[in-house]
């Protein structure tokens, strides 16, 4: 059906579990693969059901079909794993693109291998690949984090954390939060570049690039639609070891002497010079400590 894989001892007796991914937006980008898989299978398994039985009533499969999420997983997994013990072959589908990425696909993979169960992930599109492709951004080594929190003071504190991250960094975000997520950036990161794709592949896909101030001004308000964010990595010139120029220090030295915090400080300096806001205000904690 899907191939000859033979990734678990005693293959011939035992079922298989088939990740099928689904079109981002544009139904012309599933597989006949994914076709195949799909009309082959005993069970359809999706996070959310209503996705996933309108593509399958476009393509006119007729099959059952169960969700898998938070609320659901315990006692649905108990259900596929006695299926792949009776040797049946379950297809889990994403609502859009690859499963197994900000969805539950991992439990059900770590459900088929227990169960001894051969696993075949089937090739398809993949978000955040493509927006790493289409930023223009030095992505040899990037890092994918999925959703940033959404509690405004734990986002800060989670995207200061990348000042000095070298490699890229690629996110989805909501449409409610993508606004909250730049300005944070804005203030946080001040002059790292950002690529923002919205909607990949469907027809009003929107591409976005420059600082959180201009991508901001790019982007529709209200926001709507999926958004996949991409920092650039942090360059030598602002990474926490560049070189913080002696008349800088000393800007930052003044407006602390003035009663400014330590951290504002360095923020406000970073903003007149464009240099990383993490350095100077590490430089100026090593000055206060000596």
């Amino acid at each position: 059906m899907t191939g000859t894989s033979t990734n678990r001892p005693g293959y011939m007796t035992a079922g298989r579990l088939v990740l099928c991914p689904t079109p981002l937006g544009n139904l012309e980008d599933i597989t006949e693969r994914t076709l195949r898989a799909l009309r082959e299978c005993d069970l359809v398994v999706a996070e959310d059901t209503r996705v996933t039985g309108a593509l399958l009533r476009h393509f006119s499969i007729r099959k059952p079909l169960r969700s898998l999420h938070e609320r659901t997983e315990a006692q649905r997994l108990r259900e596929i794993r006695a299926l792949l013990d009776k040797g049946k072959t379950v297809a889990f589908a994403s609502d859009a693109g690859m499963p197994g990425i900000s969805d539950p696909g991992a439990a059900l993979v770590r459900c088929a291998r227990e169960a001894g169960a051969a696993i075949d992930a089937l090739p398809g599109p993949t978000a955040f690949v493509g927006a790493l492709v289409l930023s223009g951004f030095d992505v040899s080594r990037f890092r994918f984090e999925g959703f940033p929190p959404r509690a405004p003071s734990q986002r800060r504190a989670y995207v200061r954390a990348f000042a000095d991250e070298s490699a890229a960094v690629v996110w989805y975000e909501a449409p409610t939060r993508i606004i909250g997520l730049l300005d944070d950036l804005e203030r946080e990161l001040p002059g790292r570049r950002v690529f923002v794709l919205r909607e990949y592949t469907k027809k009003f896909e929107q591409h976005a690039l420059g600082t959180a101030p201009v991508v901001k001004r790019e982007i529709e308000q209200p926001p709507r639609g999926e958004f996949t964010v991409v920092l650039e990595g942090a360059s030598r010139s602002s990474s926490a070891s560049h070189e913080i120029p002696q008349a800088a220090r000393d800007a930052v030295a003044q407006l602390v002497e003035r009663g400014t915090h330590v951290r504002d400080a360095a923020e406000s300096i970073a903003r007149a010079t464009g240099l990383s806001k993490n350095a100077l205000y590490k430089a100026a904690l090593s000055r206060r400590s000596r």
